[in-house]
């Protein structure tokens, strides 16, 4: 069974503010299915690659205490896998919580992004996405561009660009948006980094911010506008 649990905005802000690290990765139908050896692409195009579920299911498997992410198995986009996600957590002693994914993309929806905003200009705020997202109207340290597809192919770079902004710019926080290889990408450097940045995977939710609406709940936006 998934145990979770959910926290509001402000308690990620807080930690933010009170200088205590937290990774976070978000797993949603895109990564659960990779992780299980679907075929194809997510609906972003993003291949799913066998070494990417290797990958994937190494993360779940080892809880090295940063916080994993995922929405309720009640949810419609999980009606498929639902079965397969409580079988594997069952057979493979998964016990730690899950927090609820949907903190980000609530609190966008609604409008009340601003304390996360304001908090994140205040720090190292590095943004790890595709090119378009450096229009965004929030102001960032610097920048990892990431190829707009299958990004998972370009990880080992990824990786050390983030190594080398930990090295550049002192408690960097990474504001990921990486499909499903920022669930790889935070595993694998949670050992060497993760006690002196922060790596937080926001999904989707700046798109609506630059004039691109890509999820059905953009639409359920009460501004396209950031307002800090």
């Amino acid at each position: 069974m998934m145990k979770m649990i959910s926290k509001s905005l402000q308690h990620y802000v807080d930690k933010l503010r009170s200088n205590e690290k937290f990774s976070f990765t978000r797993w949603g139908d895109g990564e659960w299915g990779c992780a299980f050896g679907a075929k194809g692409a997510n609906c972003d195009n993003h291949k799913y690659f066998p070494k990417m579920s290797s990958d994937l299911i190494k993360a779940l498997k080892h809880d090295k205490h940063y916080i994993k992410a995922s929405w309720p198995l009640s949810v419609p986009m999980f009606s498929a896998i639902h079965p397969r996600i409580t079988e594997f957590i069952k057979n493979q002693h998964i016990e730690y919580d899950w927090h609820d994914a949907r903190v980000w993309e609530e609190a966008a929806m609604a409008g009340e992004l601003t304390p996360l905003i304001e908090q994140l200009e205040q720090m190292n705020f590095i943004i790890v996405s595709g090119k378009s997202k450096r229009e965004l109207p929030v102001s960032y340290t610097d920048f990892i561009e990431i190829p707009d597809v299958d990004c998972y192919l370009e990880k080992e770079r990824i990786k050390r660009d983030v190594m080398n902004m930990c090295k550049k710019y002192p408690e960097p926080v990474f504001g990921f948006s990486v499909s499903m290889a920022s669930n790889v990408i935070v595993d694998q450097l949670y050992d060497e980094v993760g006690n002196e940045c922060w790596m937080i995977d926001f999904g989707s939710i700046w798109e609506p911010y630059i004039g691109q609406i890509t999820r059905s709940y953009h639409h359920r936006y009460k501004t396209k506008e950031l307002a800090t």
